[in-house]
């Protein structure tokens, strides 16, 4: 992407140029390895923002084509084509499903909140069935990490707007190891409860110094950074092994994080951010 980069005629045109990059990448990736499922795994997650900001603005009632992502298995407008009701648009069952249960559920509660926790579950259930039909215990692994720290997050935050049980019963989304019963017994008790019934997970430095600094400073920035390197250093792992699912994971992992930096960087600089302020805000950077 650097001779991209460079070429850019528009310092505001970054974003495509990040995502004609990782195309590329997802494109070799394609050509080289059978399994395409490995690499859907890693970038369905386009599709279901795609989906949330279409969702949006048929909510709105406003034009959202610039919010897109590319990078997804399903092209945006054929989506969009199915939200403004062409059934003749060329999208998956589940996402067509997705769609209406978030249009359904707005229309009953008129709460956007509840439309991210619809497609958020819908996201990890497609994933879970992946990790499900490949069988790598390497991708279960990374999943089963994710949710389970995709659901503390949402716990705790959560507890800091005086949400209830039952709103996070609509929140946890599927495939970790941590049942919803223990998020529901944990959702009353103190922050140091919660951090001493994870003592024995393999995420607990994680959990322990994100949330002992989320309690201090009332900002979940260091959690979140904190989770970014835990799944980066999770998928890292995968590149040392021969060429292979672990392998085509660590890469696209690897690639997900430099253009993330990538995009904190350019953020930044269009903000007039200080470089110290924005050396803070980057993760750890992926070799």
């Amino acid at each position: 992407y650097g001779s991209d980069i460079a070429e850019m005629e528009n310092i505001y045109d970054f974003e495509k140029v990040l995502q004609q990059s990782m195309l590329r990448t997802i494109k070799t990736l394609r050509e080289s390895f059978k399994n395409h499922d490995i690499i859907q795994f890693f970038i369905i997650k386009n599709d279901y923002h795609n989906l949330k900001v279409i969702v949006k603005g048929s909510i709105l009632g406003t034009e959202v084509n610039e919010y897109f992502s590319q990078l997804g298995e399903v092209s945006p407008e054929e989506i969009k084509k199915y939200a403004e009701g062409d059934t003749g648009a060329v999208i998956p069952d589940s996402l067509k499903k997705s769609y209406n249960k978030a249009m359904e559920i707005y229309e009953t509660t008129r709460d956007p909140q509840q439309v991210d926790f619809v497609l958020d579950q819908a996201l990890f259930e497609e994933m879970a069935k992946i990790v499900e039909s490949t069988r790598a215990p390497f991708l279960k692994e990374y999943l089963t990490a994710l949710s389970d720290l995709t659901n503390i997050k949402t716990m705790v935050r959560l507890r800091k707007i005086d949400g209830d049980v039952r709103t996070l019963d609509s929140a946890l989304v599927t495939g970790g190891s941590l049942p919803k019963e223990f998020f529901k017994e944990k959702f009353s008790g103190s922050i140091q409860d919660l951090v001493e019934a994870l003592d024995s997970a393999n995420y607990y430095q994680v959990v322990d110094e994100g949330l002992t600094e989320w309690e201090s400073t009332g900002s979940p920035s260091v959690f979140e950074k904190l989770i970014d390197n835990y799944m980066i250093s999770l998928a890292r792992r995968g590149l040392y092994k021969p060429f292979g699912s672990e392998t085509v994971i660590g890469y696209l992992a690897a690639r997900e994080n430099e253009l993330k930096l990538l995009r904190i960087i350019m953020v930044g600089k269009i903000n007039g951010i200080s470089s110290d302020m924005i050396r803070e805000r980057l993760r750890d950077v992926y070799v």
